[in-house]
């Protein structure tokens, strides 16, 4: 690896870290019950640096959001020839469950819907980041679906599919809650 690789990594770990030290922190306390330079100061850095890696407080919990849209986007675009967009989109969002412990996965993911959903400041943010995300699958399934799908079209789906990875992963069995939800959008409701 070079020094460029080492560097990126070394920064990418100490996001990381920050991010996760600060989201336990609101979830123990309190989004507003905790200060940037608290958390400034539990990770060894100064503010400004602080702000370097994340512009707002509300980016510190919502550390993965450029790395989740563009996964979004990839898992569109660099499907396999043979597989389907919607099995593309299926297959990432299984292995997305699979990546969490079963056991962290239903705590894990009740603690950090409280958070958001009790704060408005990170209500708003998740609803501009999931409409954000929306918009750039949509494009996505759009432009791979070669004039298959309208606009509004691919923009239902779009949204469905984040809707029902969100459904899938507070259910106590995801994996088949995820299938379901995917199967109504591949096959239609017709009831």
């Amino acid at each position: 690896m070079t020094n460029l690789g080492l560097r990126e990594a070394k920064k990418q770990q100490t996001r990381k870290a920050i991010s996760d030290m600060a989201t336990k922190l609101f979830i123990e306390r309190g989004y507003h019950e905790v200060t940037t330079a608290e958390i400034a100061q539990r990770a060894e850095v100064s503010v400004p640096t602080l702000f370097n890696y994340f512009p707002t407080k509300e980016s510190l919990v919502f550390d993965e959001d450029n790395e989740m849209e563009a996964d979004l986007v990839n898992t569109v675009l660099n499907r396999r020839k043979d597989q389907s967009i919607l099995d593309s989109l299926l297959d990432a969002g299984l292995k997305h469950i699979d990546s969490i412990k079963e056991g962290d996965r239903k705590r894990l993911y009740e603690s950090f819907m409280t958070l958001v959903e009790q704060t408005p400041e990170l209500s708003r943010y998740a609803m501009q980041m999931w409409l954000r995300h929306e918009k750039s699958l949509a494009k996505a399934i759009q432009k791979e679906a070669k004039g298959k799908a309208s606009t509004l079209e691919a923009e239902a789906i779009a949204r469905f599919v984040l809707d029902a990875y969100h459904r899938a992963f507070g259910e106590a069995q995801p994996k088949a809650s995820l299938k379901a939800l995917f199967a109504i959008l591949k096959k239609g409701w017709d009831h």
